[in-house]
């Protein structure tokens, strides 16, 4: 039973006029042709029905969870459970309509959002994140923002189980080493964090996100187009550690 995880899916529903996707990725650069179709085959090659799966935002594009439903259905048919977190374009999945998400969802997803859920051995806990100082998208109006969203990670970090290891997922880089004093970082250190899994960077920027081990974390981008479009190993079976 593995952990693994991916980020910015960026999934849209099927136009009904061109039997495309309704936002097609590959406006992007040719590594997104038929992106959601890579993910799904190396997804059914290396993803157990015992598995977890962590997808740390920006699923879909939808505007409306009603849109988003095609792409959460999807998702449910494939293997394992799958965790949840919001990324900054998952506007189906607004933080005062979380409650309505919950109830809709397909059995095999849940959210991580103001909670901490226990899998294979481990803490998970989250929170969406939000830009930080060294980012290309920092500015001074995203402190309110960062606050916000720091008070949501340590409600999910004191809701944890003191007894196991804890592995936090955000949908924002926490930190950038060029700018390596962060609230998040803090908070993860302060908290004996095991690892971090992130997303949010594509092309050039997936260079300047941490990767590797700072501060006794182990932190890893899963942006989807950074991975190939594979889910990453995070936590292998108990059976091959």
């Amino acid at each position: 039973m593995s952990i693994w995880a991916i980020a910015d899916i960026h999934a849209s529903r099927t136009d009904p006029a061109t039997g495309r996707p309704a936002k097609p990725m590959d406006v992007f650069g040719d590594r997104w042709q038929d992106h959601v179709e890579r993910l799904a085959a190396a997804w059914d090659a290396l993803v157990q029905p015992e598995d977890t799966v962590i997808i740390a935002g920006d699923t879909d594009w939808a505007l409306h969870l009603h849109e988003a439903a095609e792409t959460l259905r999807r998702i449910d048919s494939w293997k394992g459970l799958k965790i949840l977190v919001r990324g900054n374009h998952d506007y189906w999945w607004s933080s005062k309509a979380t409650n309505k998400v919950r109830k809709s969802l397909p059995p095999s997803l849940v959210l991580l959002h103001n909670n901490a859920l226990q899998v294979e051995g481990y803490n998970i806990c989250g929170a969406k994140g939000s830009p930080v100082p060294g980012g290309i998208d920092w500015t001074d109006e995203n402190a309110k923002l960062l606050n916000r969203e720091l008070q949501r990670l340590l409600i999910s970090l004191e809701a944890r189980n003191p007894d196991l290891p804890t592995l936090v997922v955000l949908h924002f880089p926490p930190f950038y080493p060029s700018h390596p004093d962060s609230p998040y970082r803090v908070a993860l250190e302060s908290h004996s964090v095991s690892a971090c899994v992130y997303g949010h960077l594509h092309g050039d920027a997936t260079r300047t996100g941490p990767s590797g081990v700072f501060g006794g974390i182990r932190y890893y981008l899963v942006s989807a187009d950074a991975v190939d479009f594979r889910p990453v190993l995070i936590v292998p079976s108990a059976h091959t550690r």
